[in-house]
């Protein structure tokens, strides 16, 4: 959890994605390492992952780069 308010310090944008894992503590800390809770994805499957993945894409492509 530290290193993951150490890199949100940094300004990095931070997505976190748990896969096939039910255990609470696990959700916490992953949901916790997330810059932002909606950038915390649960995919109770494999199958699913590609939902996830192409969730972060789309978010990704609506970022704006600046100096």
């Amino acid at each position: 959890l530290a290193t993951c308010g150490n890199i949100k310090s940094a300004g990095i944008r931070v997505y976190s994605v748990l896969l096939e894992e039910d255990a609470t503590v696990a959700k916490n800390l992953m949901r916790d390492c997330a810059s932002d809770p909606s950038l915390y994805f649960e995919s109770p499957s494999a199958s699913e992952l590609k939902a996830v993945f192409q969730a972060i894409a789309q978010d990704l492509s609506n970022l704006r780069l600046s100096q």
